[in-house]
């Protein structure tokens, strides 16, 4: 890697822990920290969830099985994901 490369790393690591930093000024409760404070309705919570199942291994063996046996995979993981 470039020093280039490394400085977009660490500026991109301390942006965004600037960014977690300033949002999170004046919250100390663990309870309002994992809940949301309770203003998350449920479709954003539900996106947080289905991201989460969308783990990085299932990222990056996504090419290789579709190179592999195609892409109609895809199609068969979303409908059960959406039940």
């Amino acid at each position: 890697m470039s020093p280039l490369d490394y400085a977009v790393l660490l500026c991109s690591l301390l942006g965004i822990a600037a960014y977690g930093t300033w949002r999170a000024r004046g919250r100390r409760d663990l309870s309002a920290y994992l809940k949301g404070d309770r203003t998350l309705g449920w479709a954003a919570i539900g996106l947080s969830v289905m991201a989460t199942q969308a783990s990085a291994i299932t990222f990056l063996s996504t090419p290789g099985q579709g190179y592999e046996s195609g892409l109609g995979f895809v199609q068969i993981y979303s409908a059960c994901r959406s039940r």
